[in-house]
């Protein structure tokens, strides 16, 4: 699968991707919907293109939400094509700049649409500019004044690189931070940016979101673009990192898409199991996981209504494991040991409430990030991925778990399942 774009923009929804895309499409001429991939009946991820510019839609549910750090700057040829634009997208969203003349343009306007995407609508050439849509990144509060080393480091990351136009802000302008960037356009990998600094108190920064997928063409490509933008920065799941300025990317490789989209449901959804392990992405692993030469990997998620603190500290701390780490109300876990950190170990035991039968669940850190993510080896030599997320009003909370061979797939889903709900249950009413 290969890409003309380097470089695409990503948007996280709650569970409004199929639609948002959609909305998208009718907005912006010779737009369209590309492939959707499936979780079950659920939708999980859309590719769509506007003007002929790929994006992606993810349904990942409520940890993130889209803000104005990163919003998107669309030409438009005529006055026609704006006003259209705008109404479309102000329907049912807010003016951030109304609609009209300003100094730099005889037509602008910038939009929050419904699904909180913000737009700035521009009359002009595409000719003139480069690109139809440009994403453009806002450096506000930690990050104020860092957009022109920002634009220096992505240009060194990025070969086809180069700044197109740069303005700073100067006495008057507005802003008190007078040298800082104003207006810049940047290539990164041949795709159009912009940037600027904002010494305004806005109350947002940038988050995952809105995030870029690298395309990559190779695992040598993978290693790179992880090595560069990772440092300094923040490693997360599935492909995902944040970079030094707390942008979000995605280090893709085309073969981990082919898989994940194979028409082999079972084949697809092994590559999925394998990824969701990892963080940055081993093809050669995802591809013997689709072969259905690794171990499946299962996946069970919560969102627990309480702080992300204590939520670390009742999965963590002994005298509160052994409230909840159990599968049903005749069992119980009469006691817990655990030495919380890279290679220590832990010891919960569980037992049927009438004796009949219980097991010691056992097994040994290999990473610990505290208020983040646990993983451990069993003592079966099974792996398993704790994460954990703050959002609004709570914790999202996910395990990935290889499977063992005894029991099937559905039941070990079902009893990890039933374990979790219980530690939801457990926190919520403490």
């Amino acid at each position: 699968m290969s890409h003309t774009q380097k470089i695409t923009p990503y948007l996280w929804f709650d569970s409004q991707a199929e639609e948002a895309a959609n909305f998208y499409a009718s907005v912006f001429p010779n737009s369209k919907i590309g492939k959707i991939q499936h979780q079950g009946d659920a939708v999980l991820t859309v590719q769509f293109f506007l003007s002929g510019q790929e994006f992606g839609a993810l349904n990942g549910g409520p940890m993130f939400t889209i803000n104005p750090s990163v919003s998107f700057y669309v030409v438009c040829e005529s006055e026609a094509e704006i006003d259209q634009a705008w109404e479309k997208l102000s329907g049912g969203g807010k003016a951030m700049m109304p609609l009209g003349k300003y100094p730099w343009s005889e037509k602008y306007g910038w939009v929050q649409d419904k699904y909180g995407v913000t737009w700035q609508l521009d009359l002009g050439k595409v000719a003139d500019v480069g690109q139809k849509i440009l994403p453009a990144l806002m450096f506000t509060g930690e990050q104020h004044g860092k957009a022109g080393e920002a634009i220096h480091f992505y240009m060194s990351t990025f070969e086809n690189s180069g700044i197109n136009l740069l303005a700073r802000y100067e006495e008057g302008d507005g802003d008190p931070a007078v040298g800082t960037i104003k207006h810049a356009r940047f290539r990164l990998g041949g795709n159009l940016f912009m940037a600027m600094d904002s010494s305004h108190e806005h109350g947002f920064g940038f988050n995952e979101a809105i995030s870029f997928v690298i395309h990559c063409t190779s695992q040598e490509e993978v290693d790179y673009f992880w090595e560069k933008l990772a440092a300094g920065g923040e490693e997360m799941m599935c492909a995902w990192l944040k970079d030094k300025y707390g942008v979000a990317w995605q280090v893709v490789p085309d073969e981990l898409i082919r898989l994940i989209f194979d028409p082999d449901p079972a084949r697809a959804q092994r590559a999925v199991g394998a990824m969701m392990q990892m963080r940055k992405i081993d093809i050669e692993k995802v591809r013997r996981a689709a072969n259905g030469e690794s171990p499946t990997v299962i996946t069970v998620q919560a969102t627990v209504h309480a702080p992300l603190e204590k939520v670390w500290e009742m999965w963590t701390l002994p005298e509160h494991v052994t409230h909840w780490n159990f599968a049903s109300d005749d069992w119980h876990s009469p006691r817990a040991e655990n030495d919380l950190r890279p290679g220590g170990k832990f010891n919960y035991r569980m037992e049927a409430k009438d004796g009949s039968m219980g097991f010691d669940f056992t097994g040994a850190y290999t990473a610990v990030n505290k208020n983040k993510n646990l993983e451990y080896t069993m003592d079966d030599g099974r792996q398993v991925q704790v994460h954990f997320s703050e959002l609004a009003g709570g914790t999202f909370v996910m395990e990935n778990f290889e499977a063992e061979q005894t029991h099937s797939i559905e039941m070990q889903k079902d009893g990890w399942q039933a374990i979790l709900d219980n530690f939801k249950r457990y926190v919520e009413g403490n």
